[in-house]
Order: structure tokens, then sequence, then C-alpha cells
């Protein structure tokens, strides 16, 4: 679940980013100064949301690995 919400915002933070060039901004709501770092914003988001869960993943598949070791 988590890495399709990361995925979803790595992607409308590249579409923010190119969309600009072409002068549609995909945040009016938010204020000038913030909408112009949206992309870098909702990219981020979307990558710490990735790293987070690959780290998890492999988290969990290191633990795995040493209780099958023990028995």
């Amino acid at each position: 679940m988590g890495r399709i919400v990361g995925i979803i915002l790595v992607v409308a933070g590249v579409a923010d980013f190119v969309l600009s060039y072409m002068g549609i901004n995909l945040t009016p709501f938010l204020p000038p100064a913030i909408s112009k770092f949206s992309p870098i914003i909702l990219g981020g988001l979307g990558l710490l949301i990735l790293n987070g869960q690959s780290s998890e993943s492999s988290d969990d598949e290191d633990t795995s690995d040493i209780s099958k070791d023990d028995k």
C-alpha cells in the first residue's frame, strides 16, 4: 500500500515539474512561494515513502533468514 502511494507522489511531482513549464499549475491552492517548490516536496515525500518501504521489507527478510538459521 505504501509503495503505491510513494509511486503516485513521485509521478505527481514529475508531472507538476513538467507541466509548470507549459504554464499549468497543479497546485493553485498553495501560495505562490510554496507552489514553486511543490514538485520537489511531492517527489521527495514519494521517495521517502519508497525508501522507507524498501528498508522495512529488507529488515523483515533479514530477520526471517536469521530465524531459519537458528532452527
